[in-house]
């Protein structure tokens, strides 16, 4: 505090004499060049200082910084200035103190020259020259915590300071309170699941480890995650171990063997789950910091889309932030990271692309000042000669200063404590253009065990922890850490935490290129095979990934026995099943090739257990990475060298998967029941009905109570098993295109259920009975059924094929429990099906929740905000048909609220499937109708009636909540239509037979329908005629649905009611009850709907001669409107 307290009273005295008496440009020299000897005689004579010792202030150990200044001072106003350390101007001791004060740690206090002198140079983490590139990054930041998700790429070539921007970002976000996870791609460890991303994660979750208090953060966070996704978080812990450790010890979920695709998208959505939790627990927003995105695998980028996406789409406040750094021109056309921003660029994520440059001088000049200590004046002339040797390459400036250091042309001088250089000798190295070849010659320079070693350390990737080089010593029997310490020393490695990782990646690749392309391969077979026999244990999956790894990168033309192919193509199948349980399918897919790779000629007669199982595998991830091509092959071969048929099965059902997600649903249908007529199951020419068929599967569970079939054995067959899996994607499939079919397959998995077993299949069959079972009319046996289903469910411990059974289960549900009380179970199957990857299972749940929030009367505002949600979950995933059904629901939405908005994806191809789909058209046509009947447009409303009619000749078998809701609005178009039409007669059958389907649904839920077979009941007799009956249904209907919560379908009843008094001429009447409809709707949040009505009271008015009223109409307040209609009730 003293020093810096004289500073100061330094600097205000040579400010005063600056500012007073000598200009900025003032020269101190007594250089005879000088262009102004005015200036030179004037310092001369009137600036005179006699000669003063300077050992007093180094007698009082002031910083020597401080004494050098002060002598420099003294030399120059004596006219002696010795060196390029001497003062030219008074402007430059200013700026010299002004560096003192401003950054005390370098300029001020001395270093210990001592200990340099043993250690050589060391540089810190600070980033120079990169503060603009620095502040974009907070700046996008910024605007991602205040809403919405953001990403930020850094790119540049290699050694230009990408990775330092990146950390000095963490320290930001750390320093805001926000949560930081950093991994690094490492182009020898692709094969490694996730990777990097994994890893970010896995750091992470060691960081909160090692708080171990009975409070501690990773137990508030292990019940969190608990809480929040159940068991299905321990499929999170193959992917991040440290996560086990948090959660504590479990027993692993149940696998049934689940579709490769499911599993990949259930962790997706996990992670963003985790993710979501991990910011809401600690209340920070998180941000991922990936480096080298050259080298990023597919799974982890396609997970990183999907954190982005969930973030982006989202209502609630899920903040987060994705960093990446990449080389630049190495990101092409196809690469992961380029699909990833031509995605975002179609979404409503934000990306900002930062790229950086070569540093120039004055940058450079910074950096040598600030790592020696010394002012940027006094090492001007160094820095020149370093830029123009490295042209301003961060990487190689660094480098050639530690090679500087090392040589002892760059030295702590004891005696001056302070560095100093030998200009000449720097100034006539003779360098490589190339930082690379800079490297290399530096590693050369290296005993012949050190480089030895670091290139044993390149063939591994740019890190590897102290625990696995001790396990490749065992492996080699040779010796490593010490070389690799002796690399630390010269600054080529750095060790941190136990681990050794290249101080640069340009490190690791020249050490790595040292070595020939004959000799990486040797190189590689040679470290694999030697761990081949150390990765035997489960726990040990990090050394097979790694053996597989190395072989892989060897080939198989580096095998030197025969019996290595198959030992080396087992190790693949084995590494290709741990991905898959990692679910990454590119990297398993990576494996499972490589194996086969290694196969030989004739393998399929030799081998033909592992062939069958590495093809077999190998095609389950083609299917799931989308690559047809590959998968058509596999599939040839296993079908052409399969020893039985059920040998062919599995591929067989990754190729009928891949037709059906191709747009070939009907030939996926066929080929499938040509497959499980060779099991003996045979599906056509059966012409039973959706009855018999219902019959037939309560006649096998007759002999069954509910308890028996909840304990039924396990199914082991293991053809069985895949028929059951066939079984699913036929009823699955049936369903959208021929739904007479679909109750032969629900009869056909309850039967080998209870012969061979349950599976995760079997409660899809239960549900679809039960379902069936409601549509025949016997609601209350249906809904028996789908409860067993959701307890079937949970007791086979398997959630795949939740979000179908609570789907469809929540359908017949609605007819027996109050509708609002079973929106929420939608929300749950969405999860569910979410949990477990099945994507369609989830629109299928969203679009229904959203239907049914309308239909229940939730606030329309609010049913919006969730229709918005809804539809970008679809679009980003591509479930063009249900988006395009939803965007009906919407457009229904927007016309009751009154704005001309549109849904935000509407498309040309969402044009095309309303014009082909029959469901969609179907759905369209009915909200048509149902929004021209709610604003009075007769014509409208009879015509897309009868085009919805035209579309359910093929309707679906399963009960739906909208059935109901169909057949009530249909009701209400057919009464209306038959009071004003020559036809009067079929609408009005049709209109009966709508009231009759609404009694009986009233019988197993009063609270949902009683309400609408009231309304009905009374439009029927204002058909009639019998108005007395009329007025006592309106009025039922009107207090039923006040009672039972429905207050949209309150205002409808009113507004018909009015409707019927104004026919009547009670104008009393019509008046009271049309300013009870025009009260609700506005609580419904209709006001599209309130000023349609408001119109149409003005125009009947008018026609009976009352114009002259003052019928003011206020926006949002119905005032004008009831005095309007008051006045009008008492004339």
């Amino acid at each position: 505090m003293m020093l810096t307290n004289h500073i100061i009273l330094l600097m205000l005295l040579l400010n005063g004499v600056i500012n007073d008496f000598i200009p900025d440009e003032f020269n101190l020299s007594s250089d005879d060049n000088s262009e102004n000897p005015r200036k030179r005689q004037t310092q001369s004579c009137d600036y005179k200082v006699c000669d003063v010792s300077l050992e007093p202030l180094r007698a009082k150990c002031l910083p020597v910084s401080l004494c050098d200044l002060v002598a420099n001072m003294i030399d120059c106003a004596d006219g002696n200035p010795s060196g390029e350390d001497s003062y030219h101007k008074m402007s430059e001791v200013r700026d010299d103190l002004q560096l003192m004060l401003d950054k005390p740690a370098i300029y001020l206090y001395d270093q210990d020259m001592g200990k340099l002198s043993i250690t050589g140079l060391q540089f810190g983490g600070t980033v120079f020259g990169r503060s603009a590139e620095l502040s974009t990054v907070k700046d996008a930041y910024r605007r991602s915590m205040s809403g919405g998700s953001e990403i930020v790429t850094i790119s540049g070539a290699s050694g230009f300071g990408k990775s330092l921007v990146g950390y000095e970002f963490g320290k930001h976000v750390l320093a805001a309170g926000g949560i930081m996870l950093s991994g690094k791609f490492d182009q020898l460890q692709q094969g490694t699941p996730f990777s990097a991303f994994a890893s970010a994660f896995n750091d992470y979750c060691g960081i909160l480890l090692d708080d171990n208090g009975p409070s501690s953060i990773s137990g508030v966070l292990a019940s969190k995650l608990r809480s929040s996704l159940g068991r299905d978080v321990l499929h999170l812990t193959k992917l991040i171990p440290n996560l086990a450790s948090i959660l504590g010890p479990e027993t692993s979920p149940i696998n049934f063997n689940e579709d490769c695709d499911n599993a990949q998208k259930r962790l997706q959505y996990l992670l963003c789950q985790f993710v979501d939790v991990i910011s809401s627990t600690f209340s920070a927003p998180v941000t991922l910091f990936l480096d080298d995105l050259q080298w990023a695998d597919a799974a982890s980028i396609e997970a990183v889309n999907h954190l982005l996406i969930a973030a982006s789409i989202s209502s609630h406040d899920k903040r987060f932030f994705f960093l990446g750094c990449c080389r630049e021109g190495e990101i092409k056309e196809g690469h992961p990271v380029w699909k990833l921003l031509r995605s975002v660029e179609k979404s409503s994520v934000v990306c900002t692309n930062i790229k950086l440059d070569l540093m120039n001088e004055h940058t450079i000049n910074t950096m040598v000042s600030e790592t020696l200590c010394l002012s940027p004046r006094v090492t001007r002339s160094l820095s020149s000669i370093i830029y123009h040797k490295t042209q301003g390459n961060p990487l190689f400036v660094s480098r050639l200063m530690l090679s500087l250091s090392k040589d002892g042309l760059l030295r702590p001088n004891l005696n001056r404590r302070r560095w100093e250089w030998d200009k000449k000798k720097i100034e006539s190295l003779k360098l490589p253009e190339d930082v690379a070849m800079f490297i290399t010659n530096s590693i050369e320079a290296l005993s012949e065990d050190v480089q030895s070693s670091v290139c044993v350390l390149s063939c591994f990737g740019a890190t590897a922890d102290t625990a696995f080089i001790k396990t490749l010593e065992k492996a080699l029997d040779r010796k490593l850490l010490d070389s690799l310490d002796t690399a630390v020393a010269e600054g080529l490695l750095d060790k941190i935490d136990d681990k050794y990782r290249f101080s640069h990646d340009r490190i690791q690749e020249a050490a790595y290129n040292m070595m020939n392309i004959l000799e990486q391969g040797r190189s590689h077979f040679t470290y694999g095979m030697a761990l081949a026999p150390l990765a035997t244990g489960e726990e040990e999956y990090s050394i097979l990934l790694t053996a597989a790894n190395q072989l892989n990168l060897a080939g198989p033309e580096a095998v030197q026995e025969e019996s290595q192919y198959v030992t080396i193509a087992d190790l693949n199948l084995r590494a290709g099943k741990k991905s898959m349980e990692m679910s990454d399918f590119v990297a398993a897919y990576s494996y499972f090739d490589a194996g086969i790779s290694f196969l030989r000629k004739k393998h399929w007669e030799k081998h033909y257990a592992l062939s069958l199982e590495l093809f077999n595998l190998a095609a389950e991830c083609a299917l799931t990475n989308r690559d047809t091509v590959s998968l058509k092959l596999l599939s040839e071969q296993v079908i052409k060298y399969g020893r039985s048929y059920e040998d062919t099965l599995n591929v067989m059902y990754s190729v009928t998967c891949s037709l059906a997600s191709s747009s070939k649903l009907p030939k996926s249908i066929e080929k499938g029941l040509d497959i499980l007529a060779n099991l003996g199951i045979e599906l056509r020419g059966n012409e039973s009905s959706m009855e018999d068929c219902v019959n037939g599967a309560k006649d096998l569970l007759s002999g069954y109570t509910d308890d028996e079939i909840l304990n039924t054995k396990r199914m082991t067959d293991p053809t069985m098993i895949i028929a059951m899996k066939f079984l699913e994607k036929m009823e699955l499939g049936m369903t959208q295109i021929m739904p007479e079919s679909a109750p032969h397959v629900m009869q056909q998995i309850i039967q080998i259920s209870l012969s061979y077993g349950m599976s995760p299949v079997s409660p899809i069959g239960f549900v679809h009975l039960g379902s069936y079972i409601a549509k025949l009319g016997d609601i209350s046996e249906g809904y028996r059924y789908v409860k067993l289903a959701r307890s079937l469910t949970d007791k086979v411990g398997s959630r795949e094929s939740a979000g179908e059974v609570i789907c469809f289960g929540t359908q017949v549900r609605a007819y027996v429990e109050p509708l609002q009380a079973t929106l929420e179970y939608h929300y749950e199957g969405h999860a569910a099906a979410m949990a477990s990857g099945d994507i369609m299972q989830a629109a299928t749940n969203t679009i229904c929740y959203c239907a049914n929030i309308l239909l229940a009367g939730m606030n329309l505002h609010t049913t919006r905000e969730k229709c918005a949600e809804s539809e970008n979950f679809m679009y980003e995933r591509k479930m063009l048909i249900f988006m395009v059904q939803l965007q009906c629901i919407q457009r229904s939405v927007f016309k009751l609220i009154g704005t001309d908005e549109k849904p935000k994806n509407d498309s040309a191809e969402g044009e095309n499937i309303l014009a082909t789909n029959n469901s969609v058209m179907t759905s369209h046509y009915f909200q048509k109708a149902y929004i021209s009947f709610m604003f009075r447009l007769y014509d409208d409303s009879k015509h897309y009636t009868e085009k919805y009619l035209d579309c359910i000749v093929s309707t679906w078998a399963n009960l739906l909540l909208l059935h109901a809701f169909h057949a009530f609005y249909i009701g209400l178009v057919s009464f209306w239509v038959a009071r004003k039409s020559r036809e009067e007669q079929s609408w009005y059958q049709r209109g009966n037979k709508s009231k009759l389907a609404l009694k009986k649904w009233t019988e197993s839920s009063q609270w949902s329908f009683e309400n609408k077979w009231y309304l009905l009941e009374a439009e029927e007799s204002f058909y009639n005629n019998d108005f007395d009956a009329a007025k006592s249904y309106y009025d039922k209907a009107i207090s039923s649905a006040k009672d039972h919560k429905f207050v949209h379908e309150e205002a409808l009843a009113y507004e018909l009611a009015g409707y019927f008094y104004l026919e009547l001429g009670d104008i009393d009447k019509c008046v009271e009850y049309f300013l009870h409809a025009h009260e609700r709707y506005q609580e419904w949040g209709a006001s599209g709907k309130c000023d349609s009505l408001f119109k149409f009271v003005e125009g009947f008015m008018r026609e009976r001669a009352v114009q002259s009223l003052p019928i003011a109409h206020d926006d949002g307040d119905d005032c004008g409107l009831a005095s309007s209609l008051h006045q009008a009730g008492r004339d």
